[in-house]
């Protein structure tokens, strides 16, 4: 219980000071103080201070030695979109890639994180991440799945919502549920179509984060 408590105010601390850094109050360049941040967010240091390294793997925060966390340059609208067209034709590649290599106890792994995505949990997002990973590393070509972890870094874990809304889980479920099947019938067409729905499916999130966020329309 105090592990969940602990997680879930590094996970609120974490989307205020992202938050911060992407409706422009806190500009690129500015110097991330503890104390300050602190006061402004009435959470303790503890979970800001994984916060900030949950920010810092996302690229949004750069820690620098002896200068601390400095807030780095969050990707513009237009990268965001060029960046998903990469991941959707990228992660299609590489799950066509790993229809004949994903062994039965792959198979029984991805089962296993689609039922635990269907009970809708906190951690959502990283089972859904767990499950894309099982499917690319099975790809067999390391080089390319390093880049689409990249750039899933880049912008999901900068603009998404870890805590996703009920109706967006039972969407990607039922997304998942379709590429499971696909792999299973060894379909190559019908595995690159279902992964593309779902990583443009995660683009809507993101423009409707952003519109939120910002009081504007993405795009």
């Amino acid at each position: 219980m105090a592990d969940n408590k602990s997680y879930m105010k590094s996970l609120r601390a974490y989307e205020k000071i992202r938050d911060m850094i992407l409706s422009g109050f806190k500009l690129p360049g500015t110097r991330l103080v503890l104390s300050e941040l602190e006061a402004e967010l009435g959470i303790g240091r503890g979970p800001i201070r994984e916060a900030l390294m949950r920010l810092d793997r996302s690229g949004l925060v750069k820690n620098i030695p002896y200068k601390g966390a400095i807030v780095a340059t969050p990707p513009t609208q237009k990268e965001i979109l060029h960046i998903y067209d990469l991941r959707a034709d990228l992660e299609a590649t590489l799950a066509v890639e790993a229809i004949d290599n994903l062994a039965d106890a792959d198979i029984l792994k991805l089962e296993e994180l689609h039922a635990m995505m269907e009970e809708i949990p906190q951690n959502h997002y990283q089972l859904d991440r767990q499950f894309h990973y099982v499917i690319l590393n099975a790809s067999n070509l390391p080089h390319l799945c390093s880049i689409a972890q990249a750039l899933v870094q880049s912008v999901e874990s900068v603009l998404n919502i870890y805590r996703r809304e009920r109706d967006h889980c039972l969407k990607f479920n039922k997304q998942h549920r379709a590429i499971l099947d696909a792999l299973k019938n060894k379909d190559p067409e019908a595995v690159k179509t279902t992964f593309e729905v779902n990583i443009r499916s995660g683009l809507e999130i993101i423009k409707d984060t952003y519109s939120k966020l910002l009081k504007v329309p993405f795009g």
